[in-house]
């Protein structure tokens, strides 16, 4: 028997969208010259990301997963760690989540 996709709601998509458009205007309105603007900034980015991978991916943990990912690759960067080397860390720390979390051994 053939497995049935699962019909992807668009909501996820709308809110998703919507967040995004949110967090550009957010950029554009507030520098970022305190903390409580930057970790607004990371929490709209991390709301946005989410809920886009979880109209795009199969699975919400590969969209958490994803998008945890991009809120540390950029706090990494904003904290002056620009090594390649820590970018491949943070890639190999994903993919040891995910197969960590993988649900069929």
């Amino acid at each position: 028997m053939e497995r049935q996709k699962k019909a992807r709601n668009p909501l996820t998509l709308f809110i998703g969208v919507t967040t995004l458009i949110v967090t550009a205007a957010y950029i554009n309105v507030f520098p970022p010259d305190s903390l409580m603007v930057l970790l607004g900034f990371f929490a709209l980015l991390m709301i946005s990301s989410t809920t886009l991978g979880i109209y795009l991916f199969p699975h919400t943990r590969h969209a958490i997963l994803i998008s945890s990912g991009l809120a540390v690759y950029l706090m990494l960067r904003l904290i002056g760690l620009r090594h390649p080397l820590y970018t491949l860390l943070l890639v190999a720390s994903i993919a040891a989540l995910e197969y960590l979390w993988r649900e069929n051994y």
